[in-house]
């Protein structure tokens, strides 16, 4: 243990108490790089060198009381609002409170007849109090007051376990609750629900009902992979025992679900260095598909290390690398030894290679503006050295309108802010998107479906997709074309149309140019790096009834005669340029089907190049409609699948229920869209 009586080390409190008083834990912090003044005072007691004395804690200012913590109380939903408004405003959490205001939702009317999504239970909403307009910010939240593995008080142990991701959130908010009032969120965490209402916590007869579904399929999976992860908590709890302590029942599983749950249904990503973070009053605003009226913004590119987005020591470090590494590549490549140039071309494309990704960094990070609305750390972004040196000789005039915008500046990198994206009428509720997903993740994750989803879709086994081929041609060919997967799974990107993910026209050019025999060593170290990697594809049917691009592409080449899949398949190169071909070929072609274009016309648009042959369209579109009618005969009538609604007594049980039906109702509309759609090509192009 380091010598907590020298300045540079930094100490986090823990609280423990034992037989002979009130003591904490001190754990060292040196990975941070910070420094943590003033600990000059503390003492150490005992024979050892973890605890740390109380008075001299108090002194620091560090101190939190020890006692068991207490549960979190059961209050009446009004005062917990009140006491979520006190602690946003101790946290510097603000909103326009002209605009918008925090209500008790009771539940939805949605129950007996949904409309936009699936009822959910009494929680709170943001509702408008006047009209409000595009661009209009509305709540200011610091990074400070965000829940986020990276800077809980656990994030050295949960690094040393190696533990990360959302697992690793989820133990730093099980710690928190275990704190009860004492913890430094008490007044955000006791306004939570116990959980959050998804599939995973149903009971046996509510899980029924989503028998044949998506969501279904899902519930199994998801319960081992979180035994696992308890597993690793289970041996984080068993090393560190006297950490893991407080309110909460650490070898509870029914626990661990339930701070799971909240973490899967309210997690933000918030940049590079927090990761997925819990976001006070941002998980507040629900949710709905397309047609929401704010989005959250924020810094994202911040130092991954200790999360500074400005002057930190680590991205400096980086910083010299790369300008070293550039300085070396200079010298040997723009060139030679007598000082005169050499492979100009190639220099100048390198160039020209570093200014589009310098634009494309710039069009990655968000717009900052200033409250008046002008765009500031664009000259910072792209300014001259010029610019630079004229702005430092009027430093001395200008020194306390520099300090302001720096200051501002500054702001803005560290907090996260919902901005108005959708203009919102007055006294209606202001919802948020958690993004474009279908009906299915959105039950799966966060416990609620929409009637309406234009990004709905159905997954499809891979196996029925073997199926698919070995029924077409052959058994072979089957096994040939998983072999095929697994070989080139990097290709399969899982771009689904419903995703709103566009096909980029520039794809899979970028070896047409390269010496064939570098692109098949390229091709062949691609392939060994992914070899050991379970890269399975998602293959789906994608609202409002089309098979994903990556399945129509496969279908294609594994439906194809012998000499032309064996060329295919056998060839890095010729697959590699191929494949995307084809993908954007059945982007293009979907898209005008979908604008009511004549399937003979619609394919003669997408084909400009000949790349495809009309016969293939319709063996394909024979394929995707034997896939979707296997499907759909999993989702049996609701009849026999839902049978009686129930009792409007109890509602946890109708906001189930229904939120099965609405998403039984999705999938077979997905899917008989399809079936519809693909008959008829497979009439016109066969």
């Amino acid at each position: 243990m380091p010598d907590p009586s020298k300045d540079c080390v930094l100490l986090r409190i823990i609280q423990y108490q034992c037989a002979k008083g009130d003591y904490v834990v001190c754990v060292p912090l040196e990975r941070l790089f910070k420094k943590c003044p003033g600990l000059g005072s503390v003492e150490l007691v005992s024979d050892g060198d973890s605890f740390v004395d109380v008075k001299t804690l108090k002194d620091v200012g560090r101190w939190q009381p020890s006692s068991a913590p207490e549960s979190h109380t059961r209050l009446p939903s009004a005062e917990k609002l009140q006491v979520l408004l006190e602690w946003f405003a101790e946290n510097k959490i603000t909103y326009n409170q002209e605009a918008i205001k925090i209500v008790e939702q009771q539940p939805t009317a949605s129950l007996t007849t949904p409309k936009d999504n699936a009822g959910s239970l009494a929680g709170f909403g943001v509702v408008s109090l006047r009209k409000i307009e595009s661009e209009e910010p509305l709540v200011v939240i610091p990074k400070s007051a965000v829940i986020s593995a990276a800077t809980s008080v656990l994030a050295n142990i949960l690094i040393d376990a190696d533990i990360g991701g959302n697992l690793a959130l989820c133990i730093a908010v099980m710690y928190e609750k275990s704190l009860g009032t004492a913890s430094p969120w008490y007044g955000y965490l006791q306004s939570l629900p116990e959980c959050a209402d998804i599939p995973l916590l149903w009971d046996s007869q509510s899980r029924a009902w989503l028998a044949g579904t998506d969501v279904g399929q899902w519930i199994g999976r998801d319960e081992v992979n979180l035994r696992e992860d308890f597993e690793v908590l289970q041996e984080l709890v068993a090393e560190y025992p006297i950490i893991f302590g407080g309110s909460v029942d650490w070898h509870c599983f029914e626990s661990f679900l339930k701070v799971a749950s909240l973490v899967s249904s309210r997690a933000f990503a918030v940049d590079v260095h927090r990761d997925n973070s819990m976001v006070p009053f941002a998980d507040i605003f629900n949710h709905r598909t397309a047609k929401e009226n704010v989005h959250i913004e924020c810094e994202e590119m911040v130092c991954p290390l200790c999360g500074e987005a400005f002057g930190c020591e680590h991205m400096d470090a980086l910083e010299e690398m790369d300008e070293q590494e550039q300085d070396s590549e200079s010298d040997s490549g723009c060139e030679s030894e007598d000082g005169v140039s050499s492979d100009d071309e190639s220099c100048v494309n390198s160039d020209s290679d570093e200014e589009d990704e310098e634009e494309e960094m710039g069009e990655e990070l968000p717009l900052l503006v200033d409250p008046m609305g002008n765009a500031i750390a664009g000259d910072f972004q792209h300014g001259s050295d010029v610019e630079m040196d004229s702005a430092s000789e009027d430093h001395g005039e200008h020194s306390s309108e520099d300090d302001s915008d720096t200051d501002s500046e500054d702001e803005l990198v560290d907090t996260l802010e919902m901005v108005v994206f959708r203009p919102c009428k007055a006294n209606t509720e202001v919802f948020n998107t958690y993004g474009e997903h279908g009906s299915a993740y959105l039950l799966h994750r966060y416990g609620f479906c929409d009637t309406k989803n234009p990004f709905d879709s159905v997954t499809l086994s891979t196996d029925d997709v073997m199926q698919a081929f070995a029924l077409s041609v052959s058994e072979q060919r089957a096994n040939d074309v998983s072999k095929v997967i697994k070989r080139f799974s990097y290709l399969f990107e899982s771009r689904h149309r419903a995703h709103g993910q566009a096909e980029s026209d520039d794809e899979g050019d970028d070896h047409e140019e390269d010496d064939q025999e570098d692109e098949e060593m390229e091709g062949d170290k691609m392939e060994e790096d992914h070899v050991e990697e379970d890269n399975t594809p998602r293959f789906s049917v994608d609202g409002p009834g089309h098979p994903d691009l990556d399945l129509a592409a496969l279908l294609v080449l594994g439906l194809a005669d012998e000499a032309v899949f064996a060329k295919a398949s056998q060839s890095s190169q010729i697959f590699r340029h191929y494949f995307p071909i084809i993908r954007r070929f059945w982007a293009a072609f979907q898209d005008e089907l979908d604008n009511d274009t004549p399937a003979p016309t619609a394919f003669r648009k997408a084909n400009q190049d000949g790349a495809i042959k009309k016969a293939s369209v319709g063996m394909v579109s024979n394929a995707v409609c034997h896939l979707a009618e296997a499907r759909l005969k999993l989702i049996a009538d609701d009849d026999v699948a839902l049978g009686q609604r129930p009792a409007d007594s109890e509602p946890l049980l109708v906001s189930r229920w229904e939120s099965a039906r609405i998403l039984r109702s999705n999938e077979r509309k997905v899917l008989t869209q399809c079936i519809k759609t693909y008959k008829k090509i497979a009439t016109k192009l066969s």
